[in-house]
């Protein structure tokens, strides 16, 4: 027997023992030198294959599958959340910025009642007390404290479906027209408007929202700075 055909047989089956072999042997010590080696690496095969399974290992590998679930669903929460969050802040700001968007300009509604009035209150001379107007002025939680100059007219009136407190003052050499409205969420309390000969603006209080109205020229803003030191409004 051949070096070659010996080798696919011993391959094939290491403890192979007919006569073939065995004559192959006994004729050549390399050849059984060869087939010791074969057999030695072939028992450590075998041995390296025999590991023997831990007892606990289908629990620990269940308890692994367990810990990894719930470690992916905390991880999916947390973006889930973040999502939610993130979703609840754009919705924030979008509603706020709608709202913004969506205030009623009080300066604009003003001048568009002065000017469908005509010239009624601001021709009145009634020179009105400060006492008679604070009276009024007790229905809205406020009250005027110190002089605001000659008051010609002050009566209660409809401001956009709102019992509101028309005032007409003297100031310096202008005549001003002034509302003193409850306030209302969907009121801008910093509005300001310039439209056909007049010009207005308002002042924010927690009750009241005071709006000043003058003629195109008056100096309004002086005028704005300068009455809202005097009206005070209870909390």
């Amino acid at each position: 027997m051949d070096d070659l055909e010996f080798r696919r047989k011993v391959y094939a089956d290491p403890n192979c023992a007919d006569e073939e072999i065995l004559k192959a042997l006994a004729d050549d010590p390399k050849k059984r030198e060869f087939l010791r080696e074969l057999k030695l690496l072939d028992k450590k095969m075998h041995q390296a294959s025999q590991v023997e399974v831990p007892i606990d290992l289908a629990s620990k590998l269940i308890l692994r599958q367990t810990m990894h679930s719930h470690n992916m669903s905390k991880k999916r929460n947390r973006i889930q959340l973040a999502l939610a969050a993130s979703i609840a802040f754009v919705m924030g700001v979008s509603f706020m910025l709608w709202q913004q968007n969506n205030l009623i300009n009080i300066s604009e509604h003003a001048i568009a009642h002065v000017r469908a009035e005509g010239s009624y209150a601001l021709d009145a001379h009634e020179n009105i007390s400060l006492q008679q107007v604070n009276a009024k002025l007790a229905s809205f939680g406020g009250e005027i404290s110190g002089e605001i100059g000659q008051i010609y007219y002050a009566n209660f009136c409809d401001f956009d479906n709102i019992r509101s407190l028309h005032l007409v003052v003297q100031y310096g050499d202008e005549k001003l027209t002034l509302f003193v409205v409850p306030n209302k969420l969907e009121f801008d309390k910093e509005s300001e408007s310039h439209t056909k000969g007049f010009h207005s603006q308002t002042v924010g209080y927690q009750r009241a929202n005071l709006v000043v109205v003058g003629e195109e020229g008056a100096d309004v803003s002086q005028a704005k700075r300068d009455l809202s030191k005097k009206f005070k409004f209870s909390t």
